[in-house]
């Protein structure tokens, strides 16, 4: 009896193995897509390799304490310097103040996070490229409009993938790499950032071309640095 019972339970094990290890299936439509890993899209199917999940900590790690630490970056509405009630504070502590909303200022300048919010954002670089004269619509844009993205992160675990399925899509249009995070990545994603869930983040290029001062240069070089960083933990395509 225990031999059988053993054998079950082998076989069993080797099932669920089975079933995580599951081969992935190229879809024929986009509304067919059901991973993020391979997406059909009016150019053929595109294969995203998602980082390990020693690297995905890794970079959340980094994310937290050069981003969301150091900027002070946060989308939850207790913590925003504008839900918060005026006090009277000394001189010292109101420009401690004051730069620390020019620094999440600067960071929320520069990284796109949402799906409407980054899917609005590739259109306006989509028009922008449509455009007879790039540069004079870069001259004329505002600061805020400013057009370039130099990564984007994207979590694996979204469902349906349909949802999020134009994303590899457009950033394969556009040039743009992908870091593809594993494990319940958008709920990760989600509590650093004060939300329930988050499954895109987009860094943006040029999001403020006239830096004047020394501190903005100096979070500029920050934020690139983590996003070479981040591109460096991008796995190779494979065969």
């Amino acid at each position: 009896m225990s031999l059988k019972r053993d054998k079950k339970k082998i076989t069993n094990s080797s099932n669920s193995t089975n079933k995580k290890k599951r081969k992935l299936v190229i879809p024929e439509n986009l509304i067919d897509n059901d991973s993020l890993e391979i997406t059909a899209t009016p150019i053929g199917p595109i294969r995203t390799f998602a980082v390990s999940q020693n690297d995905k900590d890794i970079i959340l790690d980094r994310l937290k304490k050069e981003i969301i630490d150091r900027f002070h970056f946060t989308l939850s509405p207790k913590n925003s310097s504008s839900s918060k009630k005026q006090k009277i504070v000394p001189i010292g502590d109101s420009n401690k103040e004051e730069q620390k909303k020019k620094m999440t200022a600067f960071a929320k300048a520069h990284i796109v996070v949402g799906t409407n919010s980054c899917t609005r954002t590739f259109e306006k670089i989509s028009r922008a490229e449509l455009s007879s004269n790039l540069v004079m619509v870069k001259e004329n844009a505002k600061k805020e409009d400013a057009i370039g993205v130099s990564l984007c992160i994207l979590a694996r675990d979204v469902r349906p993938a349909s949802v999020l399925s134009h994303i590899p899509y457009l950033c394969q249009l556009h040039d743009i790499p992908i870091v593809l995070l594993p494990g319940k990545a958008s709920f990760e994603l989600g509590k650093l950032l004060g939300c329930k869930k988050t499954s895109v983040l987009l860094f943006r290029e040029d999001s403020c071309p006239e830096i004047t001062t020394g501190a903005e240069k100096k979070w500029e070089k920050q934020i690139d640095s983590l996003v070479d960083f981040i591109k460096s933990k991008i796995p190779p395509p494979q065969v």
